[in-house]
């Protein structure tokens, strides 16, 4: 992704979702570029996938339909 990090804290319920994708994500990986992807990266690519998702559908992105249930 980028080499100009910063730190952030998130507070999730679980890791089950994100050890499973990454665990997912290194297993579908080439060997040679499975150093590339951690717990970090995968966070950020689900981020910016997701506010394109918004901005392409608005309303109608999954993130939005799973985070809004009451529209």
């Amino acid at each position: 992704m980028t080499t100009d990090k910063r730190r952030i804290t998130v507070w999730m319920n679980s890791t089950a979702e994100l050890d499973a994708l990454f665990d997912e994500l290194r297993r579908l990986a080439p060997i040679e570029k499975r150093g590339g992807i951690s717990r970090s990266t995968a966070v950020e690519a689900a981020v910016k996938l997701a506010l394109a998702d918004v901005q392409a559908n608005g309303r109608d992105a999954d993130v939005f339909k799973a985070m809004v249930t009451s529209l």
